[in-house]
């Protein structure tokens, strides 16, 4: 599947549809699977888990995560991007251990939703919430500023779930061609980091 427009990946995105997004080849050189939290459905999550690394990340808004009691993992963060994690959390009612599909796809439903509040949480968890960088992808171009750029732009809540793709041979990292294929095998849209940019700043949005 080649590369779509942002416009269509968005109108996939926006009715509940995983996307692949790639990022630049001199940064990570890797693909995503990219989908909003409140579209999370237990089905989702294991397919989620079964083609990617399994570590289900949830970038989020500073202020999102002020207001749900999650904090930065650590005070000084040394991570080679500067991804900037935050303590892990489950939902406080609704799962079991946690670890399960349906588990984390419950967590990351409770993180989306508006209504939630800190005492809905307990941590630490099984699902991983990052911090994205206030003006997204114009001032940082990683998957998680991408993952809530795509959640505002679609018109949804501004949490969303992601996870890296790897190789089912060997377990490691999928690189451009091989998301284009798995795209085309799974029906999934594929877009890059640098066209939601660049379509961030024709629209001025």
């Amino acid at each position: 599947m080649p590369i779509v427009p942002i416009e269509s990946a968005l109108e996939a995105f926006a009715n509940g549809g995983f996307l692949i997004v790639i990022d630049d080849p001199g940064r990570e050189n890797e693909g995503d699977l990219i989908i909003s939290c409140i579209h999370m459905t237990p089905a989702k999550m294991a397919f989620m888990v079964r083609y990617t690394s399994g570590l289900i990340c949830v970038p989020m808004r500073e202020s999102r995560l002020a207001e749900l009691g999650l904090p930065d993992m650590v005070e000084r963060n040394e991570e080679s991007l500067r991804t900037a994690y935050t303590v892990t959390c489950d939902a406080r009612t609704g799962i079991t251990t946690g670890i399960s599909a349906a588990d984390r796809s419950h967590t990351c439903r409770v993180l989306a939703d508006p209504a939630s509040d800190a005492l809905q949480l307990v941590r630490p968890g099984h699902v991983l919430p990052l911090r994205a960088r206030e003006g997204g992808v114009i001032v940082r171009d990683g998957h998680t500023e991408a993952a809530v750029d795509l959640c505002k732009l679609s018109g949804l809540p501004e949490c969303a779930a992601i996870a890296e793709i790897v190789r089912d041979e060997d377990g490691e990292m999928a690189r451009t061609e091989e998301l284009l294929e798995l795209g085309e095998k799974w029906g999934i849209k594929v877009i890059t980091i640098k066209d939601l940019r660049q379509y961030r700043i024709d629209n001025k949005l």
